[in-house]
């Protein structure tokens, strides 16, 4: 990957022209932001190219951007339809980003609020992809960040399970915990630190 490809200036070319319009996508560009500066330090720290985690970080949700809110489950799939003619491995992050168990069926349904067509959809693109590490940084950068600050796995699951009505001991978010936790473990390992205390995340 190129130097002059890794720019800031990528998610603001891809923007839909009237996307200021909609206040939640001012929430989704402040939290991609927020999840980039997360990759680029756990990056550096894990002796991994930090621009290019920076960048991953910043487009994992671009598909946001192009669907209602009531869809936004989709958005997964749009970002890859987006950007895999274009920037091959950024659709890949963007596909796999909400999915750390990336061949679960069960997980991806609950995700897609059991539109059965678009979980198998995505369910198709995800086994055209081997996971990397790349996305499983922005996996974890995503699930510690919010707006404009960090937070613990448990307590983003915590909050998400409360807001979506959600069992937190459903065996499918219990699977999804364990799974976040060994890509947590993993960074702690590769940047000889834990992931929080690199990001100022009290525990």
């Amino acid at each position: 990957m190129s130097e002059s490809y890794l720019n800031t200036s990528l998610l603001d070319e891809l923007l839909p022209e009237n996307w200021r319009s909609n206040q939640k996508n001012f929430k989704t560009y402040t939290h991609s932001k927020t999840v980039a500066a997360a990759a680029r330090i756990v990056a550096k720290k894990s002796q991994m190219e930090w621009g290019r985690a920076y960048t991953y970080g910043l487009m994992h949700d671009i598909g946001k951007f192009y669907v209602p809110n009531s869809r936004a489950y989709k958005h997964p799939r749009v970002g890859y339809e987006i950007l895999k003619d274009t920037h091959r491995d950024i659709a890949e992050i963007c596909v796999t980003h909400s999915f750390p168990n990336i061949k679960s069926f069960d997980h991806i349904i609950n995700y897609c609020k059991n539109d059965k067509k678009e979980a198998s959809k995505i369910l198709s693109i995800l086994e055209t992809i081997h996971l990397n590490d790349y996305m499983e940084l922005i996996q974890l950068c995503d699930k510690v960040s919010g707006l404009d600050s960090y937070t613990s796995i448990e307590a983003k699951l915590k909050w998400y399970t409360e807001t979506n009505q959600i069992n937190e001991n459903d065996i499918v978010t219990v699977l999804y915990r364990k799974k976040l936790e060994s890509i947590k473990s993993k960074f702690d390992s590769l940047a000889g630190t834990n992931v929080y205390k690199l990001l100022g995340i009290d525990v």
